[in-house]
């Protein structure tokens, strides 16, 4: 039987041959351009399940070393803060021992200037531990949103009299690695207003009593010399705090070095699975291009148009 093969046909035919191959080219070409050969799981059904675990690992790895890096922040502004506090109690020191000195405690104009110079203390102590380097508190513990402390009740004068901790009885832990925390915000409570170390109640009683017109030359001394002893516990208590965040910094550093690496591991895992190998693709490219090239000269010549056509 003559089949015969009608110009629609070649037309249908010669369309789909060139749509198939501007397809394949667009694939190549797209591949060298974007570096990656394998976005969906059609681009490479073998390998796309464990691309996609290999990202994952990575983007996880990615959020532990982000996490790792804020919490690094926040616990070097708690550190420097705590620094101020300690400097300021080694001044409060000081004047403690002055103001215990029998040449200065007779002189009243000279406690009163070491009372005032209390006071400023105790503002910039307030300042201190209500700081917020990154828009939350750090010594609220898990109430971020907090200021912890605040002038409670103020003397005959307006100068603050009690602090109040209105912070949370929680520190705040930060998941760093998988089943790994460490404490990012501390409870300021327990930190500057310990029993017998407390960094408010020293400053204001330090203060008062370099003001209190009562004491005899010897009572004066005595008090001072508990004040000074109340300010020597609360720099203590500072102290063993910095020593802890120091502890905790040393291991953040140590855990961002190990995920940058496991994370430097995962990415060049991903290229490996997902990145295009250029050569492969330009050879590939070339050949779609030559190959739709001679699908469009053939085209054209199977539809030339002659003399024989337009007789018959």
């Amino acid at each position: 039987m003559n089949v015969r093969v009608t110009d629609q046909t070649q037309t249908n035919n010669a369309v789909t041959y060139m749509r198939q191959r501007a397809a394949d080219l667009a694939i190549y070409q797209d591949q060298v351009s974007s570096g990656l050969r394998v976005k969906l799981p059609s681009d490479d059904p073998g390998s796309f399940p464990l691309l996609s675990q290999v990202r994952s690992a990575s983007l996880r790895l990615d959020a532990y070393s982000q996490t790792a890096t804020d919490t690094t922040n926040v616990l070097d502004a708690s550190v420097s803060a705590l620094q101020d506090i300690n400097d300021l109690l080694v001044r409060a020191r000081q004047i403690a021992q002055e103001g215990a000195d029998s040449s200065t405690g007779g002189d009243s104009i000279a406690r009163e200037s070491l009372a005032t110079e209390v006071d400023g203390l105790i503002d910039r102590a307030l300042r201190g531990v209500n700081t917020r380097p990154d828009g939350n508190t750090i010594f609220g513990g898990t109430a971020i949103n907090t200021l912890p402390f605040r002038v409670a009740t103020t003397d005959a004068n307006g100068r603050p009299a009690t602090i109040a901790y209105d912070g949370a009885a929680e520190r705040s832990r930060i998941l760093i690695g998988p089943d790994q925390t460490v404490t990012s915000r501390y409870v300021g409570s327990d930190v500057f207003q310990r029993p017998g170390a407390d960094v408010f109640g020293s400053l204001i009683a330090l203060r008062d009593d370099l003001r209190n017109t009562t004491f005899t030359e010897t009572t004066r001394s005595q008090a001072l010399n508990q004040r000074l002893a109340e300010v020597d516990s609360a720099r203590t208590a500072v102290g063993e705090t910095v020593g802890e965040q120091a502890a905790t910094l040393v291991t953040l550093e140590s855990i961002q070095t190990l995920t940058g690496d496991a994370k430097l591991l995962a990415d060049t895992r991903v290229g490996e699975l997902s990145a295009t190998d250029y050569a492969e693709a330009v050879v590939k490219m070339q050949e779609q291009q030559t190959a739709l090239q001679a699908i469009y000269a053939t085209t054209a010549k199977l539809f030339e148009t002659g003399l024989l056509d337009f007789i018959g």
